[in-house]
């Protein structure tokens, strides 16, 4: 069974911007992999919507693509936050 982290990415949400989506935070030195404020607006406005009112389809599949995306990113930050604070050390 694969879980949904490691299986493969199909599609972006069609409301995600092709420059400017991602943006990198250094915390404490460590490089962070975020979604830009305009996904974060998008992603904010679909949860409201689903709390007020049903999502259509699209939508729906629009939101779950974005929960895809943040599953990447956490973990792609927790490969690289384990590679700073964890150096593999070298064999002589």
């Amino acid at each position: 069974m694969t879980t949904p982290i490691l299986s493969k990415l199909n599609n972006l949400p069609p409301s995600f911007p092709q420059e400017r989506a991602i943006k990198i935070e250094l915390i404490e030195g460590i490089p962070i992999f975020r979604a830009s404020q305009i996904v974060q607006t998008r992603i904010e406005t679909l949860l409201n919507q689903e709390k007020n009112a049903q999502l259509t389809q699209l939508e729906q599949q629009e939101l779950d693509l974005y929960e895809e995306i943040d599953d990447y990113l956490s973990l792609v930050n927790r490969t690289i936050r384990n590679l700073c604070t964890n150096p593999i050390l070298e064999v002589s």
